[in-house]
């Protein structure tokens, strides 16, 4: 991407450093004599100054050439602010307005990555206020182009989350142990699913990005979160689930041979009823042998997951197997010795005569069972256990 800017104080200058800062392309057309509020454009802006040309001319080249416009405003939109956005509508450019008294440079972070990608833009117009009328300006534009414009990770890990503020603290100390030890840079994302609890809050805590969503519906919200990921390889670990660093390391070295995706084998984190211990050894057995991906854990590359058609959206339980049976198309799928420890809550929270109730119920309703979450509690009634240990 390139930024071009026409050089004012405020936002302008402060698009221009950002895109510098971390060696992005900066251009952008100034006044006759690089006029600026403070005197002079300094000269290690690379602006070209447009003949005879003063602030409104300036302007509209910079509209004219650019691919689409950004206005960063502290809720108002007036002086020159509201000059680039009639230029916008004159010549049928993208515009998008991003109000810093609502939200904070996060979030207009996500806001503009998806104004560029919907509207494919490579050459960015930033504009706004002078500082002498937004002295903030410069800081909130600095910090948004900052998170958009930084190099793009090489992992990214999407964590479904719905009220998960007992479980989350434990699974993200350990998600971030593991990416640390791959050596490869990483995003944290986690997908806020309607959460009331402290999710969110735990989960910046942790350095995550936050995706909030309100779908209560689990492929939706992975799907959400690969929508939003930047890495090439992306690892789906659900909130209450501890993956270790072999994990990562091998699922990395499984990609590399070829393999389309990979997911690993489960046990519980602790303690379960006997009938739920045979339980689980008989379906490990027979779901694992038959190459599987477990829901909790499963990587692949980004390329393979938008070809297979991600989570598939129909289903409110079982996608995974089904974006398994997709990714096998493609190439081999490995399932991982190491298994990774998932909370047993559903087990521990519900009785042997409700478990093997769902249970019979989806066998016998086949996939259309799966097509709603009317008969689905296991996954959706929302039971928590205080802490995870």
């Amino acid at each position: 991407m390139k930024i071009i800017s026409g050089g004012q104080t405020g936002v302008d200058r402060a698009a221009l450093d950002a895109a510098m800062s971390l060696g992005v392309a900066a251009a952008g057309w100034c006044p006759e004599g690089r006029l600026a509020e403070d005197g002079v454009i300094p000269p290690q802006y690379p602006l070209k100054e447009l003949p005879g040309g003063g602030y409104p001319e300036r302007t509209e080249r910079n509209v004219r050439e650019a691919d689409g416009t950004v206005i960063f405003h502290p809720g108002l939109r007036e002086g020159s602010t509201k000059a680039t956005a009639d230029f916008c509508a004159e010549m049928q450019k993208p515009c998008r307005f991003i109000d810093a008294s609502v939200v904070a440079p996060q979030e207009a972070a996500r806001q503009l990555g998806e104004f560029v990608r919907a509207n494919q833009i490579s050459v960015l117009n930033v504009a706004g206020p002078r500082a002498s009328q937004w002295p903030q300006g410069y800081d909130f534009t600095v910090q948004t182009l900052g998170q958009l414009l930084q190099p793009a990770p090489k992992l990214s890990f999407v964590v479904p989350a719905h009220n998960e503020e007992h479980e989350l603290p434990a699974s993200l100390n350990a998600l971030r142990t593991a990416a640390d030890a791959s050596g490869q840079t990483y995003e944290l994302i986690v997908v806020d699913d309607a959460s009331t609890d402290a999710t969110a809050a735990l989960a910046q805590q942790f350095g995550a990005r936050v995706i909030p969503v309100n779908r209560r519906q689990i492929a939706a919200v992975r799907n959400a979160g690969a929508r939003e990921a930047r890495g090439e390889i992306l690892f789906f670990v659900d909130a209450d689930t501890r993956i270790a660093p072999d994990h990562v390391i091998l699922g990395l070295r499984a990609l590399a041979e070829g393999c389309a995706g990979g997911s690993a084998r489960v046990v519980p984190d602790r303690q379960m009823p006997f009938w739920a211990n045979v339980f689980l050894q008989v379906f490990s057995a027979i779901y694992f042998t038959a190459g599987l991906g477990a829901g909790a854990f499963i990587f692949t590359r980004r390329e393979s997951f938008e070809t297979a058609g991600g989570f598939d959206e129909q289903y409110f339980a079982g996608e995974e197997v089904y974006l398994s049976l997709a990714l096998k198309k493609l190439g081999r799928f490995k399932i991982l010795r190491e298994p990774i420890v998932t909370s047993a809550r559903k087990v521990r929270l519900h009785s042997f005569r409700f478990v093997l109730t769902q249970t019979f119920f989806l066998l016998v309703g086949g996939k259309r069972a799966l097509r709603t979450r009317e008969r689905l509690a296991l996954w959706y009634d929302g039971k928590r256990e205080r802490r995870a240990s």
